[in-house]
């Protein structure tokens, strides 16, 4: 298989699926991984059969039914897709987190202990701004600038 056929294996989200679900199952096989990623039997078969050919999985016969186990490779596979899952995971956290840091400054805040409630606040927006996407970023930062305005404000009052 040349490499950019490897990678259009694993660009999908069943194949993908597919290596993820044998790592978290014990005595995975065909059929159970089919379920498992939403996926017909025939068609996980052919994942399968490429991904042992490219020596990421092996199966073992027992009876009428091949068990499937990562090789080392393939569970180094696992690990990078989890990460990437990780990596695209993270925005939508931070967006989520964004949301509750604009309702928090949104309230109405006591006079005393406002700048209790808001400095803080800028700290979270500030690991938002460092590494979030462009949008995200930019609305950490009109968010930043709302709280300094408001700080600003009730030090003059």
């Amino acid at each position: 298989m040349h490499q950019e056929e490897l990678r259009r294996l694993f660009l999908r989200e069943k194949p993908a699926l597919a290596l993820i679900a044998i790592e978290e199952m014990e005595n995975a096989y065909a059929a159970q991984v089919a379920k498992r990623i939403d996926s017909t039997v025939p068609h996980t078969c052919n994942i399968l059969a490429q991904m042992e050919a490219e020596g990421l999985i092996t199966s073992r016969p027992v009876g009428r039914v091949n068990y499937l186990k990562l090789t080392d490779r393939g569970s180094s596979l696992v690990l990078a897709l989890r990460q990437i899952m990780d990596l695209l995971d993270k925005p939508d956290a931070m967006r989520l987190r964004l949301e509750r840091l604009h309702e928090m400054v949104s309230q109405e805040c006591e006079a005393e202990s406002a700048g209790l409630r808001l400095g803080p606040l800028r700290r979270d927006l500030a690991r938002i701004i460092e590494r979030g996407d462009g949008p995200l970023k930019d609305e950490a930062r009109r968010l930043d600038g709302e709280i300094v305005i408001r700080l600003s404000n009730q030090r003059t009052a």
